[in-house]
Formats: structure tokens, sequence, C-alpha cells
């Protein structure tokens, strides 16, 4: 695709990138490749435009209407594209591009690996990672290292609310299938280490560790509400050029933010701090009768297409279907894991168990108990918390 670099080419306007955070990042290092520099960033967010992101000046749509409504726009922001380009072009903006469209223009077969390690994982989700030979290459695993989670949140996507007993995942059982999943594969773009919160498990590092001197994993973010504030001899183990520490921000409910992000800095650790706009309505956990058509076009509209998730031995294709099969709020429907532990003893066959299950599925049993999670789902308030666990 060379709209965008055509447009950049024939145009003397500002281009501007609709996004400072992490979508912002990899759309400035796909720009860097394509030798081009963005004019300034803009936000939605007040708290975003208090500091230069990355060097640039952070503006508010309001100023960028008002100052420049001829900019050339670069919207990254994930899944709220579309609600963004909705308010740019109602305000006369034409030159509307998304992130996938910068990557069009980028050759990836014949940019150094350098370049793409850090933006491999968003690749990846993408569709666009180049292939390396004929292995098998996962892009997104997820590892749920606890269920124990500080928060409440009704409309948790991994329904934390609903287990009666939270516990952190047996590091034993963790480590042997990590250990059967990274004999098989050839490499995994990116991993999200993840609870409930990651960091109530002190055996956090150690599956850190484990999963970088494999050698297979491009980057690993841990994912963090902002509650909890580990001890510095524990975040000294996840100091290293591909671990981040992804902080959602929940305002008043992410007391620790702060201070985290201040321990965090001191410690040289690479951190992130994303705020929610909104979460995904995925509904409730009856039956919606789906005929497998209608399962397939669900899949391939959610964003939890892309993940594989590693939950207690077994390997699911989302954490709705993951947490559900655990809590039993979703029923176990065994075509929609893999047993890593009791599954094939040999390495060939449970690599080519693998590579089917991820590559070869064009739907889960479980989609027919979720709204999926779309662009157009997004239509409930972040975190909002209870008291107790509700069954839907």
């Amino acid at each position: 695709m060379t709209d965008f670099i055509d447009t950049v080419s024939a145009r003397s306007a500002p281009l501007v990138v609709f996004g400072a955070s992490v979508t912002g990042e990899i759309v400035l290092s796909l720009l860097d490749i394509l030798k081009i520099q963005p004019s300034f960033f803009c936000d939605n967010d007040p708290r975003k435009r208090v500091a230069p992101f990355h060097g640039y000046k952070v503006v508010s749509r309001e100023r960028l209407c008002r100052e420049h409504p001829d900019a050339i726009v670069v919207i990254a922001a994930g899944r709220y594209f579309h609600e963004i380009k909705r308010q740019l072009t109602q305000a006369g903006f034409t030159d509307v591009f998304s992130d996938a469209d910068v990557i069009g223009c980028v050759d990836l077969e014949n940019t150094p690996s350098s370049k793409l390690e850090k933006i491999a994982w968003h690749l990846a989700k993408l569709g666009k990672l180049p292939a390396v030979g004929k292995g098998l290459h996962l892009p997104r695993l997820d590892v749920v290292v606890t269920t124990r989670c500080t928060l409440k949140c009704r409309h948790c996507s991994s329904l934390m609310p609903y287990y009666k007993k939270p516990s952190d995942a047996d590091p034993s059982r963790l480590m042997r299938a990590l250990d059967r999943i990274l004999s098989c594969v050839d490499q995994i773009a990116h991993v999200e280490l993840l609870g409930g919160e990651p960091f109530l498990d002190t055996n956090l590092p150690a599956v850190a560790q484990q999963l970088l001197d494999s050698g297979k994993v491009l980057h690993i973010d841990v994912v963090t509400n902002g509650t909890v504030v580990p001890p510095e001899k524990e975040l000294v183990a996840l100091k290293h050029d591909r671990i981040s520490v992804v902080i959602d921000d929940y305002g008043r409910l992410s007391k620790k933010v702060r201070p985290l992000c201040a321990v965090l800095k001191k410690q040289g650790i690479d951190f992130r701090v994303n705020r929610h706009w909104a979460w995904a309505d995925l509904g409730g956990f009856k039956s919606r009768g789906r005929s497998p058509q209608q399962r397939e076009k669900l899949f391939a509209r959610c964003n939890f297409n892309s993940c594989a998730e590693l939950l207690d031995g077994r390997l699911y294709r989302c954490p709705r279907s993951s947490h559900g099969t655990q809590t039993g709020t979703i029923p176990d429907y065994p075509s929609d894991s893999v047993d890593i532990l009791a599954g094939p003893r040999d390495k060939n066959s449970l690599r080519k168990k693998l590579k089917a299950f991820y590559y070869g599925k064009k739907s889960i049993r479980a989609c027919d108990h979720c709204r999926g999670n779309t662009s157009d789902s997004l239509t409930l308030d972040p975190a909002e918390q209870n008291n107790r666990s509700k069954r839907q």
C-alpha cells in the first residue's frame, strides 16, 4: 500500500500521530524505518498532554482541529480507531490513516530484524510479521501466573470475581507446561504475564527468566493494574531489554501507579501506562445457539483471536474460554483447549497438535457463550467494581 507514502510526499501539511501510548510508539518506530518524522502527537487524554511523548509535543483534539485542519493524521489507538476516525472525519479531516496503513509501506522482509524486535508482537497480531522458515511461530502467548487480584471488576474479561478460591499457579506445573511449549515452538513474538494481579505472585521473576532463557521469546509484557509495588529485589529480575511492565491505569482504583512508576524508573525497567476509555461488553454466559458459521464469523472479528492462553497446564484460545472453563461459567469443551501436560508425550506430536490448534481452528465452542471482543462492543465503563461475585 502506497497511499500513505504518496500523501506524505505530495503534501506539505503536518503529520500527526493520534495516540500517545503503546501503538503510538509502534507507529513512531515504523515512521523511523520509513525515514519520516511526525510533527507532533495528539491524544484525547489530558494526562498524556502534560509532558512530551518521546520528545514530541502532545496536543488535544480540539487544538488539532483549530490550528491544523489540513493535517495528515495517523491514528495509533488500537481498538479505538473507528471512534477517533469518526471524530476526525466529522471535523473535516480527509487524510486519515491507521497504523496498518503505515505498516503496509514498510518492506518488512528486508528491514533489519533489530528494528522489528520491539514491535514484532504488534506485527504478529495484525498478521504482518515476516515468516521465519516453516516452523511453529506463535504471535502471542498469555501466561496466567495467578488468579488472585486486588480488584473486583464486575466485567473482567478474565472472570476473576468468579473464582471461589483464587490462587497462584503451581510453580512446578507452570514450569513444566512452559518447557513443553517452548520445546515445540520456534518463536513466540509476544508473551503477556497476567493475573489477576501478577505482582502478587512471588514466582513471577522465575517465570520471566524461564521464557528469556529459552531464546525463543521476542518480548515479554508484565500486565499490572497499578495497585501493587513489589519489593525492589523482585523487580530487578525484570530489568531486561525484552521485558516491559504495562500498567493499566484505572484512575482512583490504581492507587500505586505513581510509586510503581518511580521504582521502575529507578531500576531502569521499561514500562508504559495505559489508560482505558472503555471495556468490551462480552455479555452473559448462556448459549446463543450460534451455528458453526456464525461462530466463525464472530471469531474472525474478535480481538482475542490471535491469542493463546496458558492456564493450569492447558492451552486455550482466549481468556473468556480459559477462565470460563476453570470457573464453570462456560462448559468444558474438549476441542477448545490442549492439555499440555497430559497431551502427546513426544515433541513432534505435540508440535503438530499445537500448530493445528493455533492455525487450523476457525472458531471455538466458547464463542457461543460470548458477544465477542470487537471494536463495536466497547460500551462499558472500565474496571467497574462490585462487592461480591455475581453470575450473569
